[in-house]
């Protein structure tokens, strides 16, 4: 227990030194455009156009010293640094752990076991006025007492861009390090889930803006976000050209994609799987996965062709993906994707989408199966309704996959990344996964229905969502733990060292941490008595609501806001999700956001969360008890948010937890975590 006066001293003392260096006069993030816009590629290198040349603006969520969220320099100035310093101490105390998890139950530290950055800064230079650099440094340290934890590198490495214009049209090109791109949610793109997501836990990519970021989430059901979010990871080279006689433009990538990169000396064994699995105890060791087998030469080529019309666009995305599975050994995983990009204003209605086809290549696969995905999405105004709807139609054939864009193409057991099929370090789903609403999978066809309504103070949204399966691939479904989801994910570390799948937890072993989350898988039961094959087409049902107040306690703004999610995967086809003995699986979620401005610049939050998971008679029974999944989850949360300066604000959250199953006697925990972050921008 020495620990933990070490660690409050630590914190009092950065707290002091700190409220000395703060600057008052910085200025604050930039304002981030919304997310999911198609035509705002977030964190790219965007052109302005000048009386001069053309010059590249920094990524989203840096700012100049005059609050420009373009760079502009003069002849003398030819390196601009900003960036943040993140103090994040973190500590728990679990009274009830999971199996295995000794002698870690408790815990204090700095750091919560993932790679972010302790000091960010961000050098961008323009030799002339075609050219420009940017890289992005960062260090952290865990404030061990040694060195050998101590980090400091090159994050994304050095990016060069340049733009030149000529009287045919515009042309950029990027190189170098690590670049935050999108092309189109079937290629290169993340699910973006608007409103529908709980803003009381901070991610490390969130800036110092007060209530702001209520105001927003309120507003928009958006906050504000860095260059990182909406997009994929890539690093190689990126060509792009716009103003092409005919209203064209392009853009081609050749490089490696998050999920391809790999790192140097990684462990690229497909039969390998993690050290003692199901063995908590691996502390963080901040140097991501670690192996002894060579790296591989992996790639992935893209390519976008686009037509503006003057009421909307047509663009045609491909990409091929080729990763080697042996260092030796001429294995190969590749799959390519083609698809026909669409978005259109037709009498105020806006109707966009996407369709193609992509296949799958695996050493165990002889023929490259093509497998068909189509999406149609129709924005309907309330001139036509009396509330704003959205409907959205998809089919994605079983045979389609793409770890780079936005379809999870984890239930098809025969084209998982592994050639044995085990689930992939970092995915967030297996088998057939209960989605939110517009969340799409493969081996579905389905509808997604949007309706939202402003009522006074009241902000109202909610979605349907109803699909079924295409075939019986698999005998396995999964859902999220939502609400202490990304505390479970920092009691067993995600990535530990020598990692080649993913890091299974619980008593039972089938609990699946993330980055940030943690997902669990269910067995179907109701087999094929000779083949042990699926049976019956799986039907999946998912509503979600959000309502959203905004008022005023004595003068000062109370902002608060409801998350409600009901999800189901049954034998028949049903409107709404609902339990009964024949239903498969059912799974709620509660959540209850409240913010309150006590003092100016002093805001109070507070959360509470509710998790119900039910199986039905055709999953996994307990050995004892004879009874299936009965699961009760509940996370209790307060803290605050104090904006010391304009740049600069303390954040504390602390959150209580408990968790048990009523049918699987062993599988339950309970304990409480506390996090202090500080983060400071310059």
């Amino acid at each position: 227990m020495r620990l933990l006066p070490l660690f409050m001293k630590s914190i009092f003392l950065m707290f002091a030194t700190l409220l000395l260096i703060i600057p008052t006069g910085a200025q604050n993030l930039a304002q981030e455009a919304d997310i999911g816009d198609p035509e705002v590629s977030l964190g790219s290198a965007q052109v302005e156009e000048t009386d001069s040349t053309d010059i590249v603006a920094l990524p989203k969520g840096y700012l100049t010293p005059k609050g420009d969220s373009v760079l502009r320099l003069n002849p003398l100035k030819k390196i601009t640094l900003t960036g943040y310093y993140r103090f994040f101490g973190y500590g728990r105390d679990m009274t009830m752990p999971y199996p295995n998890l000794a002698p870690f139950e408790r815990a204090y530290g700095v750091g919560d076991g993932y790679r972010e950055p302790m000091l960010s800064l961000l050098a961008i230079g323009r030799p002339n006025g075609k050219t420009s650099f940017m890289t992005e440094m960062f260090m952290f340290t865990p404030y061990a007492g040694n060195i050998e934890d101590n980090v400091f590198t090159m994050n994304l490495g050095i990016n060069f861009y340049g733009n030149f214009r000529t009287q045919h049209g515009k042309f950029g090109i990027r190189a170098g390090g690590i670049h935050w791109y999108a092309m189109s949610p079937f290629t290169m793109g993340i699910f973006q889930a608007f409103d529908l997501y709980s803003i009381f836990d901070r991610t490390p990519w969130e800036p110092v803006n007060n209530t702001e970021k209520y105001e927003a989430y309120y507003s928009s059901g958006s906050i504000n976000r860095d260059t990182r979010w909406n997009n994929r990871a890539f690093q190689g080279l990126i060509v792009e050209g716009g103003d092409l006689p005919g209203r064209m433009s392009f853009a081609f990538l050749f490089g490696k994609s998050q999920v391809n990169g790999g790192l140097p000396g990684a462990a690229t064994d497909p039969l390998a799987t993690i050290i003692n699995p199901g063995v908590a105890g691996n502390l963080p060791t901040y140097q991501g996965f670690a192996g002894n087998i060579r790296s591989t030469p992996n790639s992935m080529t893209g390519f976008r062709l686009k037509k503006d019309f003057k009421q909307g666009f047509l663009a045609y995305n491909t990409i091929y993906n080729r990763s080697r599975l042996d260092s030796i050994q001429p294995l190969f995983q590749t799959y390519n994707v083609h698809t026909l990009e669409y978005n259109f204003n037709v009498a105020k209605l806006n109707i966009s989408g996407e369709v193609g086809a992509g296949n799958f290549s695996l050493p165990n696969i002889e023929n490259p199966r093509w497998g068909e995905v189509a999406m149609l999405r129709l924005k309907v105004p309330k001139d036509y309704t009396f509330i704003p709807l959205e409907l959205q139609l998809y089919q994605v054939s079983k045979d389609f996959y793409n770890d780079n864009g936005e379809i999870q193409t984890f239930s098809n057991p025969e084209i998982q990344t592994q050639i044995l099929g085990v689930n992939q370090v970092g995915q967030a789903a297996a088998g057939g996964a209960l989605t939110q609403v517009g969340q799409l999978a493969h081996n579905r066809r389905g509808f997604n229905l949007f309706a939202e309504k402003a009522v006074g103070p009241f902000q109202l949204k909610a979605g349907l969502g109803i699909a079924q399966e295409l075939d019986t691939i698999t005998n396995e479904l999964s859902y999220i733990h939502r609400i202490n989801g990304l505390a479970m994910s920092r009691l067993y570390n995600p990535f530990p060292a020598g990692a080649t799948g993913p890091t299974i937890v619980g008593p039972y072993q089938r609990v699946i941490t993330f980055f940030r989350g943690a997902y669990e898988t269910v067995r179907l039961t109701d087999l094929d008595a000779g083949t042990l094959e699926p049976l019956t087409l799986k039907n999946y049902q998912a509503l979600d609501l959000a309502l959203k107040y905004k008022t005023k306690v004595f003068k000062k703004p109370l902002y608060f806001f409801y998350l409600g999610s009901f999800m189901g995967a049954s034998p028949n086809a049903r409107l709404f999700p609902v339990f009964n003995d024949e239903t498969y699986l059912h799974a709620q979620y509660h959540e209850f956001d409240l913010y309150y401005e006590l003092f100016p610049k002093f805001i109070l939050t507070g959360y509470y969360g509710l998790e119900r998971i039910k199986g039905g008679v055709n999953t996994e029974l307990d050995i004892e008890s004879l009874q299936p999944r009965n699961q009760l989850g509940q996370g209790i949360g307060v803290g605050f948010d104090w904006t010391v300066a304009e740049n600069a604000a303390f954040y504390l959250r602390q959150r209580w937890m408990n968790f048990e199953d009523r049918s699987f006697a062993l599988d339950k925990y309970r304990g409480n975590e506390t996090t202090l972050e500080l983060k400071v921008f310059f």
